[in-house]
């Protein structure tokens, strides 16, 4: 009896002191209510972590411009400014309004009833303008307070978006963005023979070429609006170096808006597995059973003439060189062994025609496929892809090269460099060909999911294109995945449209490849109006020319301007509007031209320009030099 009466005892005192402690955080919690109430305490300390969070943010991840390889902007860092009001600081609601609404051009009966609602602290306007701000500064308006915070901002909207990325709090999510945060967090470029410090604002140049970029967005949306599609994607690289010269996929997003996206469209299927179609199974196959042959010593026939005996060790050597099977990365995407990189349960259809492959691989993702392709025609250059060519110091103005690919020195690196001209020969002979000696490789594969209720099915289409462009060849490679027609047809009947439509740009592509790696040498930083979140889009405006050249071009319509000392992009602004081909020689500025200044260009087809360096021309040439 003794012992239960004092648990009761006991419970009773903890009951109290439990009610005690309610209590007593009852009183603290309507004390401080009342304290912040007249004081504004809590709205003080959110601020003053919100300055610290800036300030931190602005000293130690300083976020620079992004540029395509013609110094363009692609992402750049803005202040997005807001506008909020404290209720009580306010002298005169009806003042305020007036100001406020003249400042912002707002509804000022809307924003009057808005801060008469008896809140504490009212938002007033988001997303400002400088001007605006300014003028609010100057003003001084008691109990209205602005709040800054550095956001990420995309002035090409879905141009390149699955490349570059996106940016939530500063931090990147994905693409290049992603990338950017190691950067960020380093602070250090390793170079060949020192290491150098970087100081806080870095920009990024890219290897991207907008122009080109443009091309391959119209492209994938052009192709994406066909029946039956559900995803296309087209990524162009050059075949000697991995640069990544553009990449499209449709359906595209928004990357100043990408919470609205789902994860679906955000994903780049240019990074997730796929079944690679029979005829590049059956071209990795070939080029491995080639480069055995040479190694062996026993490549003395063509290819086409010569029965090869497969050497499967040969496959699995071609495929880790050509990184088809092994895991790397890009600085646009990470490869890693998590499961979403894992292939997929999706085949391909069996076919009644047994083909043996040796061990190429039945999947891989289509940036490996066309890494592929591009390593076995390279000439003994080990390609990984990439897209950031420079990092820029801007405050010493200094640039750190980076992702560079050199040729290997190993002994199968030669084999590849030897058996190159024989890949060429057999491409050649499968391929359609395409203007400008373009070739077109394509195929397609039917698929199949296994699930619990049955088979579901689609298709993926296949497109490598070889796109020469006289200083280094490009690969492009165009993935279509939709869904089959039903029932499914005993043969299926080949998409002419695909290869129509890729015909139509291969010019394009080559010419612009051109250009830009004949100007690089002469092309200067875009300028654009500094302002607040978002910026003014000036997106197609031409690049500042570095030579004087007012009064040049101005002559009647129909005539040959006078394109002597312009660079090779004013000189193709000039005559973009008039159906003539143009070829030209050399880098850098026009010399001579041909057909002459005022000549008329009904019925011309062809026009020849020459092209110097600046620091190579003499004032002479210029003056005296005819076409």
């Amino acid at each position: 009896m003794v012992r239960q009466s004092r648990l009761r005892v006991q419970k009773s005192k903890n009951y109290r002191r439990a009610l005690f402690f309610v209590l007593f955080i009852t009183a603290v919690a309507v004390i401080g209510w009342q304290v912040d109430e007249r004081y504004q305490i809590v709205d003080y300390i959110k601020e003053v972590i919100s300055t610290g969070k800036e300030t931190a943010s602005a000293d130690d991840m300083s976020r620079g411009t992004i540029y395509d390889r013609n110094l363009k902007q692609i992402a750049v860092t803005m202040a997005r400014v807001s506008v909020y009001a404290r209720i009580k600081e306010i002298k005169s609601i009806s003042e305020t309004v007036k100001e406020l609404g003249s400042i912002l051009s707002l509804d000022m009966v809307r924003l009057q009833k808005n801060l008469e609602t008896g809140s504490l602290r009212v938002w007033v306007a988001e997303d400002i303008n400088l001007e605006q701000e300014d003028a609010l500064k100057k003003r001084e308006l008691p109990g209205v307070y602005l709040q800054r915070e550095q956001v990420r901002f995309y002035p090409n909207d879905a141009y390149a978006a699955h490349l570059t990325g996106y940016v939530d709090n500063n931090i990147g999510l994905a693409g290049v963005e992603f990338y950017y945060n190691r950067l960020l967090a380093n602070r250090k470029i390793e170079e060949k023979t020192e290491s150098s410090q970087l100081n806080y604002s870095q920009d990024l140049v890219l290897t991207v070429d907008l122009k080109i970029q443009k091309i391959l967005e119209d492209l994938v949306t052009d192709i994406g609006n066909q029946q039956n599609v559900t995803k296309v994607a087209a990524y162009v690289m050059e075949g000697a170096t991995g640069d990544i010269v553009g990449g499209a996929q449709y359906p595209g997003f928004n990357p100043n808006k990408f919470t609205r996206y789902s994860p679906e469209v955000l994903e780049n299927i240019f990074l997730k597995p796929i079944a690679i179609p029979p005829k590049f199974r059956l071209l990795l196959r070939d080029a491995a059973n080639i480069y055995s042959s040479i190694a062996a010593g026993l490549m003395s026939l063509p290819w086409s003439v010569r029965i090869f005996k497969t050497d499967l060790g040969s496959q699995l050597r071609l495929w880790d060189w050509l990184g088809l099977t092994e895991q790397w990365s890009t600085d646009f995407s990470v490869y890693n062994h998590t499961d979403k990189h894992k292939e997929t349960d999706t085949r391909p259809f069996p076919s009644s025609k047994y083909q043996s492959y040796g061990l190429v691989p039945e999947q891989a993702t289509p940036l490996k496929i066309l890494t592929a392709m591009a390593g076995i025609f390279s000439g003994g250059n080990k390609i990984r892809p990439h897209v950031v060519a420079a990092v820029s110091d801007a405050e010493s103005g200094k640039e750190y090269l980076l992702n560079a690919n050199e040729t290997e020195t190993d002994l199968f690196a030669e084999i590849v460099k030897e058996g190159a001209t024989e890949m060429e020969r057999m491409l050649r002979s499968q391929a359609t060909p395409g203007s400008s000696g373009a070739l077109l490789f394509r195929d397609e594969n039917l698929l199949f999911t296994p699930f619990p209720w049955g088979p579901e099915f689609s298709s993926n289409e296949m497109v490598l294109v070889v796109i020469p462009a006289d200083i280094t060849t490009l690969r492009m490679l165009v993935v279509v995945e939709g869904q089959p027609e039903f029932p499914l047809p005993k043969k299926r009947l080949k998409n002419t449209f695909l290869e129509k439509r890729i015909g139509q740009i291969i010019d394009r592509i080559s010419v612009l490849q051109q250009i830009g790696k004949s100007v690089s040498d002469v092309v200067e930083i875009e300028i654009k109006n500094v302002g607040n979140y978002p910026l003014k889009k000036n997106v197609d405006a031409p690049v500042p020319d570095t030579l004087n050249s007012l009064g040049k071009g101005k002559v009647a319509m129909g005539k040959m301007p006078d394109l002597k000392g312009l660079s090779l992009r004013r000189s193709l602004q000039l005559l973009q509007h008039h159906n003539v081909k143009i070829r030209f020689r050399g880098t850098g500025r026009v010399v001579a031209q041909k057909p002459p200044p005022g000549t008329s260009l009904q019925g011309l087809s062809e026009c020849l320009l020459i092209l110097e360096k600046v620091e190579d021309m003499k004032i002479e040439k210029m003056i005296e030099s005819g076409p």
